[in-house]
Order: C-alpha cells, then structure tokens, then sequence
C-alpha cells in the first residue's frame, strides 16, 4: 500500500468520519453491504477500518481480523479495535449476538433444514430418545 500523506488523511477523516458521543469514529462514507466503512487507496477498495488501522497502527499479518469492540461495524476508532485471528474474530461476534454458540461446546453446525444445532448436544439428545425407545 503506498503511503497517503498526511494532509490527504486529514481530509479524508474530516469528511468521512463523525466523533460520537460513545467514543466511536463514525465513518460516514461508503459502506458495503454488511455495513462496514469503504474507502478507495490505490485505486481499489479497502475496509476503512483496517485503512485507518494501518495508517496510525502499523501494518496487520494478512491472516489478522480487526474486531470491533464496540460491535459497531462503521466505527473506525482504532481504540475500539483489536487484531485477533478469523476464528476468533467470529466467535466474539456470536458471543455477543448469543446465537450460533452452545454455552456448553462452542460453535453450532446448520442442519440442511437451516436449523442450527449443537452436535454433541444433538447427539446426545438422540441417544436418550434411543434409550426411552428400547426401554
């Protein structure tokens, strides 16, 4: 990525990015269908969340997420922003939506119904059905 200038950045903050009152940077651009801020660098686009993150943090491993620890996806504040793993990235963000984690085993899997299930509690659940059914 080639480095902006300074100035170009001060521009680009300025018209993009609105302070509220949680502390949050709201980026008031572009944002893709999941809701998160875009810019254009190099002629292409990036996540301007990870954009900013570079430019005042330094430069993430290509396998790093930015979690936003605030869980708002249009907040570029680089304070409310933490380089974890893919994996872990998903499972705080199902953590905080309670859906698609068992409090027990960790991530569910989708049945090809749609319905997410716990598979150890599944099977387990399955067994005693068995056990009362011979019984």
């Amino acid at each position: 990525m080639i480095t902006p200038t300074t100035e170009h950045v001060i521009r680009t903050l300025l018209r993009n990015v609105r302070p509220a009152p949680s502390g949050c940077w709201m980026w008031t651009g572009p944002l893709d269908s999941d809701g998160y801020g875009k810019t254009s660098t190099d002629n292409r686009t990036v996540s301007a969340h990870r954009w900013l993150w570079t430019l005042l943090r330094g430069e993430l491993r290509p396998e790093q997420h930015l979690d936003h620890l605030c869980r708002v996806r249009h907040c570029v504040n680089p304070d409310h922003l933490e380089p974890v793993s893919c994996r872990e990235n998903l499972r705080r963000g199902h953590l905080a939506r309670q859906t698609h984690i068992c409090p027990e085993h960790g991530p569910k899997a989708r049945r090809r119904s749609g319905r997410l299930v716990c598979r150890a509690c599944d099977a387990r659940a399955a067994r005693v059905r068995r056990a009362n059914a011979v019984a």
